[in-house]
């Protein structure tokens, strides 16, 4: 992809994906979202005392046709924005820092062993335990990167939760994730690396839950995936950032390699 100036008029972010509805009983296979967020190894009344395996059930969808959701489904949402200073020069730009998909996943997800390589610009993400209430869930993801004039695309195309007991497991689930990352050199005082994040749930509660205020479920649900999206901003404002300057480093070292090289070579040619 060629590099070009880009602006946030010119870049429109994908919509906010939510997968096929996915049914409790249900067996299809499906990988799930973004890094490891959530309250990680936390014990409580319910995790201290799991059940026996035959009570754990997972709830599994892959992203596809997206029928229309039970009337009695409640969806719980969260977005975030990032908006960071970036340093580039004449030789070395964002948008080609970018397109080398594998690195910027490298960049958000440093932790190799709760990641896999599953298909072109696709990784399986191992999240860390999500808690809710009483329940603790292990989120497995595919995450997608794909480019777009001006920047680079991200969404979860298949999910799971897994160590759900069987009694608040939900009949139906779906899970959107989506964002978008871009440089943006609209403004006077140089370029910035913009984003933005929103995550989606649309579920039917199961029976335990819903005999919480929906105020208080609303709450809590809301600010999980708010840390979630918070995690996953640090994870790019750091992560990314930090390496692009490491990418800006070894440009600029190759370049200057560049003419000592040629030195050598017009040298070696002349004393032929």
């Amino acid at each position: 992809m060629a590099a070009a100036a880009n602006t946030p008029q010119c870049h429109q972010p994908w919509q906010l994906v939510v997968p096929a509805r996915a049914s409790a009983g249900r067996r299809t296979r499906w990988p799930a979202a973004a890094a490891g967020v959530g309250v990680g190894g936390a014990r409580n009344a319910w995790t201290s005392r799991p059940p026996p395996p035959a009570a754990r059930h997972a709830v599994r969808a892959k992203a596809g046709a997206r029928p229309s959701s039970p009337p009695d489904a409640v969806t719980y949402s969260a977005s975030i924005s990032t908006d960071t200073p970036l340093h580039e020069s004449p030789g070395v730009s964002f948008d080609e820092y970018l397109q080398d998909r594998a690195r910027v996943f490298r960049a958000m997800f440093p932790d190799e062993s709760r990641s896999q390589r599953v298909g072109d610009g696709e990784w399986r993400v191992q999240m860390l335990p999500l808690q809710f209430l009483l329940l603790t869930v292990r989120p497995v993801v595919v995450m997608q990167l794909r480019h777009r004039a001006g920047g680079l695309d991200l969404r979860v195309t298949e999910w799971e939760l897994g160590g759900l007991d069987v009694s608040y497991a939900p009949s139906s689930f779906d899970l959107g994730v989506s964002g978008s990352l871009y440089a943006d050199r609209s403004r006077s005082h140089g370029c910035r690396m913009r984003g933005h994040l929103e995550i989606a749930i649309t579920c039917v509660l199961p029976p335990p839950l819903r005999l919480v205020p929906e105020t208080i479920l609303r709450g809590v649900a809301e600010s999980v995936l708010s840390r979630l999206a918070e995690k996953m901003k640090r994870d790019v404002d750091v992560g990314l950032v930090t390496d692009f300057r490491r990418f800006h480093r070894e440009k600029a070292a190759a370049s200057r390699a560049m003419p000592t090289l040629d030195a050598t070579a017009s040298s070696r040619d002349q004393s032929l």
